[in-house]
């Protein structure tokens, strides 16, 4: 496994700040945010350096917008507004190597209250992912899907992605840690962190194509490292007994409030294996 940082979680800093820093400490992977506020510095200079930097040896992948997105919105203003974010998207990710490119579920709010609103939402979702596929996959680049922990997104159990695989073959996994530990929390489940390991293993660790590494404690989205309920080092070791070898990014604000040097040595507390950071 190879563990790199976010961008989004430096507010403060440019994503040529971020990685420039992450360099100083080590870390040669890096998840690229496409949204506010680092997309507005997304232009074509910084594009073309950080072209350069993987050109280097650095690994990058990307998140697509999520901020008011909703892929297979009902409503097809925001249906088209929402794939056309990710497809500008998919080409800055082509031209710096990052793959793969992280995309939100689509949603609805009548989730299981109006089964007409939701069916057609379903398909209209599917058939963007298909689309974005195939944008995708000529450009070089996979895409994989975040399982979300609100119930009325429509990749909220990892168990859900079966259905989603067999329409969209090309798509992949993003496990989001935190977000599984908050859905398993809220059922109840008394063992989060082995329910976790075991739907990813049910639905096959061939299909995870990246991990977004975070805790909480069960009932709000905090994005912690350093003092989370969950127990991320049991989670990191679970992904190396299944044989995960992709990218782990930790998603956390601890890294700007408290800086990459001791997010990097709680990594090393949890196992991360020193050559890979």
């Amino acid at each position: 496994m190879k563990f790199g940082f976010s961008t989004f979680f430096f507010l403060k800093k440019s994503p040529l700040q971020v990685i420039k820093e992450g360099m100083s400490v080590g870390v040669r992977v890096f998840e690229i945010c496409m949204e506010l506020p680092h997309v507005l510095s997304m232009n074509d200079e910084v594009v073309k350096e950080m072209e350069s930097l993987a050109g280097d040896g650095l690994e990058f992948s990307m998140h697509a917008p999520f901020f008011e997105i909703n892929l297979g919105s009902f409503f097809e203003d925001i249906r088209a507004m929402s794939k056309e974010k990710i497809m500008r998207a998919l080409d800055v990710a082509g031209r710096i190597k990052a793959s793969p490119v992280v995309i939100h579920p689509g949603y609805t709010f009548l989730a299981r209250k109006a089964p007409a609103v939701e069916e057609r939402t379903r398909a209209n979702f599917l058939a963007d992912l298909s689309e974005l596929a195939v944008r995708a996959r000529e450009l070089g680049v996979e895409i994989a899907l975040e399982n979300v922990h609100m119930p009325y997104f429509l990749f909220h159990d990892l168990h859900e992605f079966t259905a989603i695989h067999e329409a969209v073959p090309d798509v992949g996994i993003t496990l989001d840690v935190g977000h599984a530990f908050i859905a398993k929390s809220a059922k109840g489940v008394s063992d989060p962190e082995w329910a976790i390991l075991s739907d990813l293993a049910d639905v096959g660790v061939g299909n995870l194509r990246h991990v977004h590494l975070h805790g909480n404690t069960g009932t709000r989205d905090d994005h912690a490292i350093l003092e989370s309920g969950a127990n991320l080092g049991r989670i990191v070791a679970g992904l190396k007994r299944l044989r995960y070898e992709g990218r782990v990014i930790v998603e956390s604000y601890d890294m700007e409030k408290y800086g990459m040097a001791r997010v990097v040595d709680k990594l090393k507390d949890m196992g991360a294996d020193l050559g890979s950071i």
